[in-house]
This record gives structure tokens, sequence and C-alpha cells, in this order.
């Protein structure tokens, strides 16, 4: 049995969609929490999100095939067609569902998060994130920080890992609200 080859446009023009929103929402999180030019936002935004879409249809690409039978129908369904076969779901499915969304979203996080940490040091950027105080420390202070050895680069990660989390958790949600306004308008225009 031989099968023709199918191109998912629809896939592919809501992958585009998607990435354009992301990009778009995580810079202006970059821009304003980080400090970072306009452009500079936009190009980390823009690397960090083609790197996450191509790791995940890699995983995708590499998973799909290991997966049950009813998972792999329901998974090519919803992806090449635009049809999710919610008839045949148990519990057991809505939760490898759970499970999967979480383990995208930390996977998306870890690969943005190192993605932007090695473009900011390649940039010589990473030592400017550091907090800056307004107060001056007290020689004390400063030699308790000496000893402690906490550097810049230390001082400046809670304040990326936040943003990184931030940018990546309005991003995530943007898409989650695009996608249930599109399953709404599906079903109106029935």
């Amino acid at each position: 049995m031989e099968y023709e080859p199918i191109l998912p446009i629809r896939t592919i023009v809501f992958q585009i969609l998607f990435l354009m929103v992301a990009i778009v929402i995580e810079a202006g999180i970059l821009r304003q929490r980080l400090r970072l030019g306009f452009q500079t936002s936009v190009q980390y935004a823009l690397v960090t999100n083609l790197a996450t879409v191509v790791a995940g249809w890699i995983v995708f690409l590499v998973v799909e095939p290991l997966a049950s039978a009813s998972i792999r129908e329901q998974i090519i369904s919803y992806v090449l067609f635009d049809n999710l076969l919610v008839s045949g779901w148990t519990t057991r499915t809505g939760f490898l569902l759970f499970v999967c969304a979480i383990f995208v979203f930390f996977l998306a996080f870890f690969i943005k998060a190192k993605g932007l940490e090695f473009m900011l040091r390649a940039d010589d950027t990473w030592k400017f994130l550091a907090p800056r105080n307004k107060k001056p420390v007290s020689r004390d202070d400063r030699y308790a920080k000496a000893r402690g050895g906490a550097s810049l680069t230390q001082a400046s990660i809670p304040n990326f890992t936040d943003t990184v989390i931030q940018a990546n958790a309005a991003s995530f949600s943007v898409i989650l609200l695009l996608l249930l306004l599109r399953a709404v308008a599906e079903e109106w225009t029935l």
C-alpha cells in the first residue's frame, strides 16, 4: 500500500503565526525586564524561539513512532488534519496530554534560557544584567560578599531566570488563548 504525501499547510501557517506571536511577546518582556535594545531583544527572541521550534519538532518526530497506536492516531489526526479525536479519550490519554504540556513548557523554558544565556555571554552583555544597588554597600557587606564568592554572574541569575520564565509563560498563555479562540470560532461557523 502506497501513501500519498501530505503537506499540512494549516499546521505550517499556525506554527508561523504562533512563532510570530511568541517572538513579539517575549521580545517585549526581554526589552523591558533586561533593558536590552529593541532590535537586540527581537533577535534574541527570534533565535531562541526558532531553536525551541526546531527542538520541538525533532522531539515530536522521535517520540511519535514510539507512541501507542491510539495515541499516534490522535497525534497525526490533530497535527495533519487539525481534528482532535476526543471520542476515544480515556483518563490516561488526558493525563498524558497534561504531562506532555508541562514537559513542553519546561523544555521550552530550558532551551530559551540556555540559548539566551549563550547569546548574552557571546555578546558580553551578561555582566550588565547584575542588579544595581542604589544604596552604597558597607565595607563589612562587601567583605562578606567577597568571602561568600557571589560574583556579578551569580547575582544576575535570579532576574534573568524570572524574565525568561515570565516571557515563556506569557507567550504560552497567549498561544493557548489563540487556540481556544480558534476552537470557539470553528464551533460558531458550523
